[in-house]
């Protein structure tokens, strides 16, 4: 009754399904982990870590909270079936709750590769607030030159004129401390004392010039 082709047509159909359902399975268990990793580490449920805004999550979190919380959405956004939305949100999320950090020396330095990717990942969705925050963070880890970097587009992305002339102010107040740092420092990060004092000048000058 059956053909060779039709069994074989069948055979590749189930296998189909059988992966599509393993596939799934994988995922639950994945998102599982996750939200028990949430549970105990942010005393929050994963979902909860999707749908609240970030600003939310800094009020309720702790520091270690909030580290937790920015690996566990990175994690979520990593995940291969996240939609391109999810994936997009989770990511910004993560960086902002990983900027909220910037006080915490070690940690900077150590999640600073973190921090570049997100940054590069969520380029397109950064306000000049969240550049602000990436360069304090960045300063904190003795990046001079991602903070420089951070500190225009800053700046860039500030259209209002009276928080524009407030984020150059900081901006080269940053970089004139960064001139200052020891040897070791600067010559990690590829900068000279008379770089930095030439960007903080090319950042007044862009404050004023408006562009």
């Amino acid at each position: 009754m059956f053909q060779r082709d039709y069994i074989l047509r069948m055979i590749e159909m189930m296998g189909d399904l059988a992966r599509r359902v393993a596939e799934l399975m994988e995922q639950l268990e994945y998102l599982h982990q996750l939200d028990d990793a949430s549970r105990l580490h942010c005393g929050l449920p994963l979902n909860a870590l999707e749908s609240l805004s970030a600003d939310s999550l800094k009020d309720m979190l702790g520091p270690e909270s909030r580290l937790y919380a920015s690996e566990l959405l990175y994690l979520r956004a990593v995940e291969g079936r996240a939609v391109w939305e999810e994936r997009q949100d989770f990511l910004l999320k993560s960086l902002r709750l990983l900027a909220s950090l910037e006080e915490e020396s070690i940690l900077c330095e150590i999640r600073a590769p973190r921090m570049k990717e997100l940054k590069a990942e969520c380029l397109p969705m950064l306000t000049g607030e969240d550049f602000l925050a990436c360069a304090r963070f960045y300063e904190e880890a003795e990046l001079y030159d991602e903070m420089e970097d951070a500190l225009f587009q800053a700046v860039e992305g500030t259209a209002e004129a009276s928080e524009r002339a407030l984020r150059v102010r900081l901006g080269c107040g940053m970089l004139e401390k960064a001139s200052r740092a020891g040897e070791k420092a600067l010559t990690l990060c590829g900068m000279t004392a008379q770089e930095l004092m030439d960007a903080a000048q090319d950042l007044r000058r862009m404050g004023v010039e408006g562009k």
